[in-house]
């Protein structure tokens, strides 16, 4: 579901209490603490002087967190996105939640080994991936945007030259070294922090009255430790065959493969493929493969057969991108085909899934 957010700015921002304020005299060079105005605007005037690219490079352990929000004609929509990486834990965390009015999803995935875990709403499962390879999600994303620039992706970019030449009241805290600037155009009042020595921007937020803001939060060391929940219910796997079919001659067929980009692979012994007859409550199985059998025919006591076949395209033994299903029946009714996850004791989709 997309929501449409009116955003001029995007920016980094961390809670602002706790800045002890100190006076901005005059400084003859950019070294004062706090930074004067013509300091910092020096500072922004270097379009690389917000990267999270470079913070991914330089932090172990790297949080970004953005919530775009706006209300349009009485309608409040946001928009909010959190990514994690802990090299340590070999593991990563990607959170989003969208809000339209009252409706509200809410999903995160902690990932990078062979276990998973997966939040819908506030439930936690288990999940797994048979091929677990740890990557880094801030150059990941980087190189998505780069593919696909109109796709969804999380806002981390930003152009600190389009609010460089404001006058900024900034104050700090030179024993945790926290600079707070403050600044306001024609439309926007933009607030920012700075950390360290030499001061980094670890903040931004823009308030375009109450009407649209949009924030985003850098956060790294200790409080980015990841890990993973254990003695979690199992998520079945995100496969399900498509519904569509084709009849022929009295034949039934459904064909098609793995979705592009799936990226939690099981083993095809993990899971079965399943002929249903029926629909809701009436619905029931009366054949099945195991994925790891690659083919079998099976003939019912009433005459009726059904065919299954299970290619592993890329030979990697696993259930992935690509593999291709088949299955063919001379049965009639209302037919479907299903599949089922032994590992979680699931169906990953179909009209038994219901009854889970």
């Amino acid at each position: 579901m997309r929501v449409l957010l009116a955003v001029v700015f995007m920016i980094i921002s961390t809670p602002l209490s706790g800045c002890l304020e100190v006076e901005e005299d005059a400084c003859p060079d950019s070294n004062c603490f706090p930074l004067t105005s013509d300091a910092l605007n020096e500072i922004l005037s270097d379009s690389s002087s917000f990267d999270v690219l470079a913070y991914s490079q330089m932090f172990e352990r790297l949080r970004v967190q953005t919530t775009s929000s706006s209300t349009v004609q009485g309608q409040f929509g946001e928009v909010h996105w959190s990514v994690a990486k802990d090299e340590a834990n070999q593991l990563r965390s990607i959170e989003t939640r969208v809000t339209l009015g009252t409706y509200s999803m809410n999903n995160e995935v902690i990932e990078g080994g062979e276990t998973t875990n997966i939040r819908i709403g506030n439930v936690w499962f288990e999940g797994r991936d048979r091929a677990p390879k740890y990557s880094d999600p801030f150059e990941e994303f980087a190189q998505l945007s780069s593919i696909d620039p109109n796709g969804e992706w999380p806002p981390f970019g930003f152009d600190t030259t389009v609010i460089s030449g404001l006058e900024w009241r900034i104050t700090g805290d030179e024993t945790s070294l926290q600079q707070v600037a403050s600044a306001t155009n024609s439309s926007h009042t933009i607030v920012l922090e700075l950390m360290g020595d030499p001061p980094i921007i670890t903040s931004i937020e823009t308030y375009a009255g109450d009407e649209e803001q949009f924030i985003l939060t850098i956060s790294t060391g200790e409080e980015v430790e990841l890990a993973l929940l254990d003695d979690l219910e199992r998520a079945p796997l995100g496969f399900a065959p498509d519904s569509a079919f084709l009849s022929e001659g009295g034949v039934t067929n459904w064909a098609g493969s793995v979705q592009s980009g799936f990226a939690t692979e099981a083993y095809p012994s993990e899971l079965e493929i399943h002929g249903i007859i029926g629909s809701d409550g009436n619905a029931s199985s009366i054949a099945s493969m195991n994925l790891g059998s690659g083919s079998y025919n099976e003939t019912l006591g009433d005459g009726t057969w059904w065919e299954f076949v299970w290619s592993d395209q890329d030979s990697d033994g696993l259930v992935s991108s690509g593999d291709i299903y088949a299955v063919r029946t001379n049965a009639t009714g209302d037919l479907s085909i299903a599949v089922y996850d032994l590992w979680a004791d699931a169906w990953t989709g179909g009209p038994l899934a219901s009854r889970d």
